[in-house]
């Protein structure tokens, strides 16, 4: 039996992706979330994840929204002039160039991870928002600490088998680039997901989701440990400002609330799952 697990980025970064998040899970789709601790409705993620102990909830190490939680002054390569963090683009640049001490980068995820664990948690996984964890000094913090406290790691693989546009095609063909260097060194040494998907990797154009789309992910899996990445929200609108695919999330959260996907999973021979279910 393979194991799905259905996790769902964002939670606490406001109260749209934070209630998309706890309907899709009450309805039994989504297992697993990862949780952002510097967000504004981090307090009502941690309270609904409290109270429903079966989800599943990791820390989604983020270094490109918002304001660090470490002091400006101790992560000065991570931060604007404004305070807040890079980009996306703006960080792999300065990642690129060499320009990020590592310690920043270690310092900045011991802080989330001890804002995390003071919300009355502790972190089923780790991984990163929009990727970034690829660049093999952020792995290698990451994988460490995952190491440390017996948990795994998402890896955000690429799969040779899904589709999607051209655009898409080239970050994947990127972010592959990137993984072969980093995943490297710590084969063995922590655990991690065998395989992962979400709804941009078919091509899909907008309409309401279906299981036919789900099935176009997941039917082509073979592998122990799937992840389906997913990002339910309530509203599109209220996502303008905090995301670029508010749309496609709020088409997400409107079929996730529903229990078709455990259907669908079980029917293609998956069992749900979270990243308590992976060990080395």
């Amino acid at each position: 039996m393979k194991t799905l697990i259905v996790n769902a980025d964002d939670f606490g970064l406001n109260d749209a992706a934070t209630e998309g998040i706890a309907e899709a899970f009450l309805g039994g789709s989504v297992t697993s979330t990862t949780m952002m601790v510097n967000a504004p409705a981090v307090s009502k993620a941690a309270d609904f994840a409290i109270r429903h102990p079966a989800l599943g909830v990791g820390l989604h190490f983020n270094l490109t929204w918002g304001r660090p939680l470490s002091p400006a002054q101790s992560v000065p390569a991570l931060i604007a002039p404004d305070g807040c963090f890079l980009s996306r683009g703006q960080l792999a640049k300065r990642l690129l160039l060499g320009r990020i001490p590592p310690h920043q980068i270690r310092r900045e995820l011991d802080a989330q991870i001890r804002a995390f664990v003071s919300l009355g948690l502790d972190p089923t996984h780790i991984d990163s928002h929009q990727h970034v964890h690829a660049f093999k000094s952020i792995f290698s913090a990451v994988a460490a600490r995952c190491k440390e406290m017996d948990i795994p790691i998402r890896v955000p693989w690429v799969s040779d088998t899904l589709t999607g546009g051209v655009g898409r095609s080239v970050r994947r063909y990127v972010l592959k680039m990137l993984l072969q260097r980093s995943v490297a060194p710590w084969r063995g040494k922590v655990a991690w997901n065998s395989g992962i998907g979400s709804v941009f990797d078919i091509h899909y154009g907008g309409e309401a989701l279906t299981d036919d789309h789900y099935r176009q992910i997941l039917a082509p899996v073979q592998c122990r440990n799937f992840e389906l990445m997913v990002h339910p929200v309530t509203s599109a609108q209220a996502m303008n400002g905090f995301t670029t695919i508010g749309d496609v999330s709020e088409a997400e959260w409107r079929y996730l609330r529903r229990n078709n996907l455990k259907i669908l999973a079980n029917e293609l021979g998956f069992t749900l799952g979270s990243y308590r279910d992976i060990s080395l």
